[in-house]
């Protein structure tokens, strides 16, 4: 098999950084959400275990528990989501050490 040549290897580093700039860069806030989801919903579970129940609930304890239900729905596809941009872009780096 021949070896690549100079310009080829250029033609595919330039092609593997654009495709990660434009591709992978773009959903980088998607870890900062899934960090701000993660926290808010461990904080809102550990207040509702530990908080004393009331006989009645007020509006705010209301939107407060739909608010950590919304969080606990979304956190196994925002985990799923960040553990795919990851395993692309480490293969994107892969490829872009090679």
């Amino acid at each position: 098999m021949n070896k690549a040549s100079k310009r080829w290897n250029m033609l595919r580093h330039s092609v593997l950084e654009r495709t990660r700039r434009e591709v992978i860069e773009p959903f980088g806030p998607l870890y900062l959400i899934f960090l701000g989801t993660s926290v808010f919903y461990l904080i809102g579970l550990g207040r509702l275990s530990l908080a004393q129940q009331t006989a009645q609930y007020s509006v705010s304890a209301t939107i407060m528990i739909f608010a950590i239900a919304a969080a606990g729905l979304a956190l196994p596809f925002l985990t799923g989501a960040v553990l795919t941009l990851r395993a692309a872009d480490r293969k994107l780096e892969r490829l872009q050490r090679r």
